[in-house]
């Protein structure tokens, strides 16, 4: 009787344990898990574009809408983007998280005029204007001058009346979020 009790033990013991082996077998760790971002970045292009996601376990590649979702993938602004993964069947419960950044584009600027001349003796009588056309793709643009007299309002560069003799600048700035910042200097010249 004690003989058959140990025998029957045992067997409890060894299906138990194969039992458990073979759940963890079945059950993925979070290290067999891998979703990896294709590319990381890419460059503001006006249209949506979508990170691309691979999923391994291992060296299986794994399914998606089987194995895992993605979500907020598609994007078209500049910037940082988190992309988010979760698992399915074996693998839920598993998420992952990545950044994937559109970069600013470039963008080429040009101004109507780099520089402006006026004689003081004008100057002293009245205040002196000439046309100013900036040309962009978008974007705010700024102007900033270095001396008080000196303006740019309503597509015009003034040189109000009493300015000084002297050679100034304004600085002109476009500014976007999907475009880089570019910055053009005009010389202002009182003399």
């Amino acid at each position: 009787m004690k003989t058959l009790k140990k025998t029957l033990f045992l067997i409890f013991t060894l299906t138990m344990l194969m039992g458990m082996t073979a759940m963890a077998a079945n059950s993925p760790s979070k290290s067999t898990f891998k979703p990896t971002l294709k590319k990381t970045s890419t460059v503001y292009n006006g249209k949506t574009q979508k990170a691309t996601i691979v999923v391994k376990d291992g060296k299986k590649t794994l399914k998606e809408g089987v194995d895992y979702k993605v979500y907020n993938t598609s994007h078209k602004a500049a910037g940082k983007h988190v992309v988010k993964v979760k698992g399915l069947g074996k693998y839920a419960g598993q998420t992952w998280k990545g950044t994937y950044t559109i970069k600013q584009a470039k963008q080429t600027v040009k101004v109507s005029r780099r520089s402006y001349t006026v004689k003081a003796s004008k100057v002293k009588k009245a205040t002196q204007s000439t046309r100013l056309k900036v040309t962009k793709k978008a974007g705010k643009t700024t102007y900033k001058s270095n001396y008080s007299k000196i303006k740019v309002k309503n597509g015009k560069i003034y040189v109000k009346k009493g300015a000084k003799k002297g050679t100034y600048k304004i600085t002109v700035t476009v500014k976007d979020t999907n475009y880089k910042t570019v910055k053009k200097t005009i010389k202002v010249r009182v003399k």
